[in-house]
């Protein structure tokens, strides 16, 4: 029986979403870009998941990128090549850009070409101590059309031209270091650090979440006069969750959202 290649579990208003082809490295094949592209537009809409988490299966990689097999047999076959802002590439970036929930992406083994790219997709990313993060498009001819767009917005300049130039990897320290990964963690602890930040972040009042989220992606690149004006999703100011959030507080107890 053929595993499917993409696997969801909700739990505790956390999705957990996990590439699931470990013997291809969880290359990112067509049939898994649709999938993705659909769960999460999906989980988007449902009020119940307040976090999504980004894994993947098996030891060596979280995804090796495009399935470069695929790619070659299609070219072979004669079928047209996908430019960059179309097909299902450039919907599955920013079906997971513009979720309007916080997604982490749990990072370990490899995290190669497209597979970085949809890390950089989500708001955060830790990583095992065994990760390694590289954009080798220049290597193969291909161009990282999201990756160099971005890129240089979570890490300096230079080491965007570095990555993107030279196609060589950064081990998980540097990429603390430099910006790329949130946290670090022993490999062996990975999955429990993830499980217990989303747990943190679904204490959080998701009105808020939702409202940071949308105004740090649409306000990032305005003028801050601007983007002060922004008024981008639901209102904290005038939400349920703030009376109930200021209830809590003065009452001593811990706050029942509703995204309300």
């Amino acid at each position: 029986m053929t595993e499917p290649p993409l696997l969801l579990h909700v739990a505790d208003s956390v999705a957990t979403v996990t590439l699931n082809r470990p013997d291809h490295l969880n290359a990112l094949s067509t049939e898994l870009q649709r999938e993705l592209v659909e769960v999460f537009a999906d989980l988007d809409r449902d009020d119940s998941v307040r976090v999504v988490l980004l894994t993947a299966n098996g030891d060596r990689a979280f995804s090796a990128g495009a399935d470069l097999k695929q790619m070659n047999g299609n070219d072979r076959s004669g079928a047209a090549a996908y430019l960059p802002m179309a097909g299902p590439t450039r919907n599955l970036y920013e079906t997971v850009l513009e979720c309007g929930k916080p997604t982490l992406a749990v990072l370990h083994g490899w995290v190669v070409g497209g597979g970085l790219e949809l890390a950089m997709a989500c708001d955060l990313r830790i990583a095992s101590d065994d990760a390694r993060l590289m954009l080798p498009e220049s290597k193969v001819g291909l161009g990282a059309n999201f990756g160099s767009q971005m890129l240089p917005r979570l890490v300096p300049m230079g080491i965007a031209f570095q990555m993107l130039y030279l196609g060589e990897p950064l081990d998980a320290v540097d990429a603390h270091r430099v910006g790329l990964v949130n946290w670090l963690a022993p490999r062996a602890e990975l999955d429990d650090r993830a499980r217990g930040i989303a747990a943190q972040l679904v204490e959080r009042a998701p009105v808020t979440l939702r409202r940071y989220k949308a105004m740090v992606r649409v306000g990032s690149t305005l003028p801050i006069s601007t983007a002060l004006r922004l008024d981008p999703g639901p209102s904290p100011y005038t939400s349920a969750d703030r009376l109930e959030g200021a209830a809590a507080f003065v009452e001593k107890r811990k706050p029942h959202w509703t995204g309300r």
